[in-house]
């Protein structure tokens, strides 16, 4: 097979992972999976508790301990960017871009002539709420190397956001893997067709193991890797931050909001150092992702599905699924990466790096293979290693970790076209989680949710009493 030519030879790095000795990790000890009596369910809360925690939460919010996170940084594999379909497209036109270089730009819905992309939902949001609640807390944004610049400009331009109220930091971008047969077989879900499949099979088995010159972010357990080497760890401890939110740049529905500022109170109260949000893990393929498991000593932690391979639990059987969305204490960061506020505040950037790379180490390996498009035109099928940052909850024992529970979109998407417009928009309000990882997702249900979402976003209410 002709060799194309952003496939070089084969890396040490890919002579480890052919020979075994670079792998997704697995689960070890004894754990269970999650229950629905496990987690408390916010909406469930009665109406003393949800004010009394709002209340908690908007004092942390006036103190100035609380920051706004978001990942930025994706190469969205799953929505090829040079692929944008005619609804995405005729949004772009209508905003006057020609094209995107990040998933973050994705253009996701039209309000009053105003086109809105993930990046701007999210920078709306924390204006509505920073507004509505009388506050000033900053933004920690995690970007790459390949969209730095357009997403930084992008903030830059935002008339409403100080720029001194942005804490930005870039993740490096790292030579991919092309992956092994027996592991494209294992990550069908990640390929849009049939066909891209076949096409990966056929360049895994003559280049398994050689090194893609396409280069791509190393997952998202940077984000805590980096943010200790970047000194934006120690520049939020000097701000005087001690919650750090966090979630994927592609959940329309993980507002910050009333139920935010509930999962941010109660996490005070219970003095906890982590909480998750989790959902119903749905029936069928969207049923695939992180699930929340619990140790002998009922110690919430978050694994991959793959993780679970050779344990005999199906994970599956897990009633919850991650949703990739979390408040951390910086407490939390100082047990995994074996450092203190001090040290942190007092240490020069090669010292930093030293601390990330201390914590780096204890984190499982993962293997995602995700499709690559090359410039004949084939589909590769490659991976970096990469860490997981929902896979940090499992990497020391009583790390104090903590799950909310919530809707998801596939609570509400059973009947919805036919509901009335009133209907629909508690149903679409009632979402925490909708992410958007295929263009199938962002021309679905996810479109219908978008408007209300983005209306309550731009005209509140968010907290309905402060």
């Amino acid at each position: 097979m002709t060799n194309p030519p952003e496939i070089g030879a084969r890396s040490a790095l890919g002579e480890a992972y052919l020979e075994g000795r670079l792998a997704q990790a697995r689960l070890r000890g004894e754990f269970r999976p999650s229950r629905r009596e496990d987690v408390t369910e916010i909406e469930r809360l009665v109406r003393a508790e949800r004010s009394a925690a709002i209340a908690r939460g908007i004092e942390a919010l006036r103190r100035g301990e609380v920051a706004y996170g978001v990942l930025a940084a994706g190469a969205s594999t799953r929505m090829n960017l040079a692929e944008v379909p005619p609804e995405a497209r005729h949004l772009l036109e209508r905003a006057g871009r020609a094209e995107i270089k990040s998933k973050a730009m994705v253009p996701v819905v039209e309000i009053d002539g105003r086109v809105l992309s993930f990046l701007d939902l999210f920078l709306a949001n924390v204006v509505r709420l920073s507004s509505e609640t009388r506050t000033s807390c900053p933004i920690v944004l995690l970007v790459s190397e390949a969209n730095r610049e357009e997403i930084e400009g992008h903030v830059g331009r935002a008339a409403e956001i100080s720029p001194e109220a942005v804490f930005p930091f870039c993740q490096a971008l790292d030579p991919q893997i092309v992956a092994s047969v027996a592991d494209v077989e294992r990550s069908r879900k990640n390929f849009a067709s049939e066909r891209d499949v076949e096409s990966a099979l056929e360049l895994s088995r003559s280049f398994a193991g050689c090194a893609l010159a396409i280069r791509k972010p190393g997952g998202h357990g940077e984000f805590l890797h980096q943010l200790i080497s970047s000194g934006t760890l120690a520049r939020l401890l000097r701000r005087g931050v001690r919650y750090l939110s966090v979630r994927n740049i592609d959940n329309i529905g993980g507002l910050l909001d009333d139920r935010w500022l509930v999962i941010l109170g109660r996490m005070i109260e219970a003095e906890r150092n982590l909480v998750v949000e989790v959902s119903r893990r749905p029936d069928g393929p969207a049923g695939k992702g992180g699930a929340l498991i619990v140790r002998p000593s009922g110690d919430f932690e978050l694994a991959e599905d793959p993780a679970f391979a050779g344990t005999g639990i199906d994970p599956r059987e897990s009633y919850y699924i991650n949703n990739a969305t979390a408040i951390l204490k910086v407490e939390y960061l100082f047990r995994i990466y074996d450092t203190s506020g001090a040290e942190i505040l007092d240490s020069p950037p090669a010292k930093l790096a030293e601390v990330a790379d201390r914590g780096r180490r204890k984190f499982p390996s993962l293997i995602d293979v995700k499709p690559v498009r090359l410039s004949t035109g084939q589909i590769a099928g490659a991976f970096v290693r990469e860490t997981n940052l929902w896979e940090s909850s499992g990497v020391e024992r009583g790390l104090g970790v903590d799950a909310a529970g919530v809707a998801s979109v596939k609570d509400v998407e059973e009947g919805f076209e036919q509901a009335s417009v009133e209907e629909q928009r508690e149903r679409a309000l009632r979402v925490r989680f909708a992410a958007t990882k295929k263009w199938e997702d962002y021309a679905g249900i996810n479109a219908r949710l978008a408007p209300h979402l983005a209306r309550r976003i731009l005209e509140g209410p968010l907290v309905p009493t402060v």
